[in-house]
């Protein structure tokens, strides 16, 4: 992308990729790089995208939680306060085992 001015950032969760992607490819080819991103999106998402606002929402209620834990926990879908642990570890805020549990129940309630 040389020569393309960076103008802003935000996270998406991987069914707003596929989303955004999947109209793109209507339009026209994508490039290598968004077909790439596309692929991994078509087979790596797990939840769909009324489902995904609905717990982003959810998330968002929890205190302690930023925007890029949330967005981690809505692709992974953690089943376990492991997984959870795991996903959030590095180096992001320290979140306590409450929190981790609250993510973990709000999680289930979708992955049914």
């Amino acid at each position: 992308m040389i020569g393309k001015k960076h103008i802003s950032a935000k996270n998406a969760p991987l069914y707003e990729v596929k989303e955004i992607l999947s109209e793109r490819n209507k339009e026209g080819d994508l490039t290598y790089e968004q077909q790439q991103a596309f692929d991994y999106s078509k087979k790596f998402s797990k939840i769909t995208p009324a489902k995904g606002e609905k717990l982003r929402e959810d998330l968002q209620s929890i205190d302690g939680l930023d925007d890029d834990l949330i967005t981690k926990a809505v692709d992974i879908l953690p089943a376990d306060l492991n997984t959870a642990k795991l996903i959030l570890y590095k180096g992001g805020p320290q979140v306590s085992d409450e929190t981790l549990k609250q993510v973990v129940e709000t999680v289930s309630k979708y992955t049914k």
